[in-house]
């Protein structure tokens, strides 16, 4: 697909890829983010093999309009300690640039001690510069394939600098942003297939009046279009129709694995929906906050209809109203873009990670406490074919209190690279994200879904569960040729659970009335400190496990006792995360790096450190 922007970035990106001519730029590699609601926009492009982004900003100044233009990069969304290149510009008479970081108030501009904001063109109304992944400085934030957040602002004073630092300029707040963005991402995808050929299906719910709830778990069964239901097609796209943005927190479609059985429509709280509409558990599309369109790579689509494919299909919708709002109707739902030409391979949607159950806990006042959800090697060895499944998309989810979701690849006692990993996870900004590298996962491999939680200043228990209060922690694969199996997740076996709470009982003596009472009660009575929390994590890392091994009418595969299962032996210490290069030392004696905070039990020191000064 041809180029098609304004002939200043052609030129720009003509010039750092001498190689080619701008128009044999693919589309694809480009991406895009726009900065404010107006016409200002950032546009970059990935080189893998150079290890740098490329970046293009239009209508920084405005056409002299402003003379100050800032943009730059937070590891959480905070304005304080960002990474920042600081573009200034006097038509006619001056334009400069400075590699900086903000103060920890965010009142002051500190220059740095290198220059990284290698700049490739600049106007009166445009920016082109470059930056390594990772310079080596630790005055600049190591650029990674999880969640970054562009900070940017502008204003129409100049810069007085003094003593390598100056006052942040005075600006309005329509010309200040942070916005969340997966900064090394994979090229897009393109549906090569359009027009006539692509059909559109909506699911979509009918007017629903929200309740006045925190919690709403909403769900409509609805019968298939007959287009549909004469033959199978592959959904090749899907993308979410939202109509309260600050009420929908997730959303998904589901296949129903009954056959040809008759299932009644229906339309209401999830909780009312009759028996039969849990046969319509298979996920088909799914979607949650800060999340856009999903495509699939060209050799893959998703199944829908034939005669072969019951007709009726379920949309569950969250609604997320801890408010307690009242008088909001909605109509969210999924747009679901099909074709009738069979691509190669069945697609499918796996569920790793933990079970929606409340055996799991996670005490309050901790950094960042990790929970583990298994796919043990017995599960995949009886479940996938005997050439594995490539998986190409991942959404990592939790709710509230997750700061930090990974799944990790084992074969045998090695290693593989990351399925997917986020280390600055952030609830609000949960896409399906296409993977570069699409790992095969073989028979016999296992898989290990971690979410690390911060529970500072909370002061009871959370409990995994299904309200935004609860907790999750999921990765839903998208992978192909599809499979038979739809979730692989576990949770601590329910023995292991009872030994727990007895010895919390007789040693601890903590007034446990039951140990095997109500799970939620007796977690929830713990007199919780950090060596408890400590005793917590060990019991969830080595005790027997339930294991989810299961096909989507939630039925479990044969050929192994899945209740108190053995974890699958590895190794669950992080993975080497040593740079390549030695950090430039600073000379400024108070300095700390921009990409350290504080340190948890595992040692990644990755999590914010507001009591720092500067």
């Amino acid at each position: 697909m041809a180029l098609g922007f304004d002939n200043a970035c052609c030129w720009i990106f003509t010039l750092l890829l001498t190689s080619v001519t701008c128009y044999n730029i693919s589309s694809e590699r480009l991406h895009s983010l726009k900065l404010n609601h107006d016409s200002t926009k950032l546009t970059w492009m990935v080189d893998w093999p150079k290890k740098e982004v490329l970046f293009y900003i239009n209508n920084t100044f405005d056409n002299g309009k402003f003379k100050t233009f800032a943009i730059g990069f937070s590891q959480r969304g905070e304005l304080s300690r960002c990474d920042l290149c600081v573009f200034t510009s006097v038509p006619k008479l001056y334009q400069q640039v400075h590699d900086s970081y903000t103060s920890r108030k965010f009142d002051h501009i500190f220059r740095d001690t290198l220059q990284n904001c290698e700049v490739m063109y600049m106007d009166d109304n445009s920016v082109a510069f470059r930056r390594k992944f990772d310079t080596c400085d630790p005055q600049d934030i190591v650029f990674h394939t999880g969640t970054m957040y562009i900070v940017w602002l502008r204003s129409n004073a100049l810069l007085e600098w003094s003593n390598n630092s100056t006052i942040i300029p005075k600006h309005s707040t329509k010309n200040q942003g942070v916005l969340p963005v997966q900064l090394l991402r994979a090229d897009k995808i393109r549906i090569p297939e359009t027009g006539q050929i692509l059909k559109k299906l909506d699911v979509r719910l009918n007017n629903v009046s929200v309740p006045a709830a925190e919690t709403t778990y909403w769900c409509k069964i609805q019968q298939l279009d007959p287009w549909l239901t004469n033959a199978k097609h592959h959904i090749v796209q899907f993308e979410p129709i939202i109509d309260n943005e600050a009420l929908v927190h997730h959303m998904e479609v589901f296949q129903c694995i009954a056959g040809n059985a008759e299932i009644p429509t229906y339309d209401g709280p999830c909780q009312n929906m009759p028996a039969s509409g849990h046969l319509c558990s298979k996920v088909m599309a799914l979607w949650a906050m800060g999340a856009g369109s999903f495509t699939y790579p060209r050799e893959a689509g998703l199944p829908i209809g034939g005669k072969d494919f019951n007709p009726h299909i379920r949309l569950e919708v969250h609604f997320n109203n801890p408010r307690m709002l009242s008088g909001y109707n909605d109509s969210s739902g999924m747009r679901i873009n099909v074709v009738s030409k069979l691509r190669r391979y069945d697609a499918a949607i796996m569920e790793l990670g933990l079970e929606y159950t409340d055996k799991m806990a996670i005490p309050p006042e901790q950094l960042a406490f990790p929970l583990h959800g298994y796919c043990i090697a017995e599960c995949s060895k009886i479940a996938l074919p005997k050439t594995g499944i490539v998986v190409f998309g991942s959404q990592l989810h939790t709710h509230l209190r997750g700061v930090r979701v990974l799944t990790r690849h084992f074969r045998g006692k090695t290693e593989l690279p990351i399925l997917n990993q986020d280390d600055f996870f952030s609830h609000h900004y949960q896409e399906i994200r296409q993977l570069r590298y699409k790992p095969r996962v073989l028979p016999g491999d296992a898989l290990v879904t971690s979410c690390y939680y911060d529970t500072r200043g909370y002061n009871s228990t959370t409990l995994g569960g299904f309200a935004i209060s609860d907790e999750m922690c999921v990765n839903y694969i998208h992978y192909y040729p599809a499979t038979e199996l739809e979730v692989c997740k576990s949770s601590i076996s329910e023995n292991s659970l009872y030994e727990y709470f007895l010895y919390m009982k007789n040693i601890h003596k903590q007034n446990i009335t039951s140990p095997n009472g109500p799970r939620s009660e007796n977690y929830r009575v713990i007199d919780w400190n950090q060596a408890k929390a400590n005793e917590l994590i060990d019991v969830y890392v080595t005790e027997p496990i339930s294991m989810q091994c299961n096909r989507s009418n939630g039925l479990r595969f044969d050929g192994f006792e899945w209740e108190n299962a053995p974890i699958t032996s590895f190794n669950l210490a992080p993975p080497d995360q040593s740079k390549t290069c030695s950090p430039v030392k600073s000379g400024i004696g108070w300095f700390r790096s921009l990409n350290n905070g504080l340190c948890d039990n595992y040692g990644d020191c990755i999590y914010a450190d507001t009591k720092l000064k500067e």
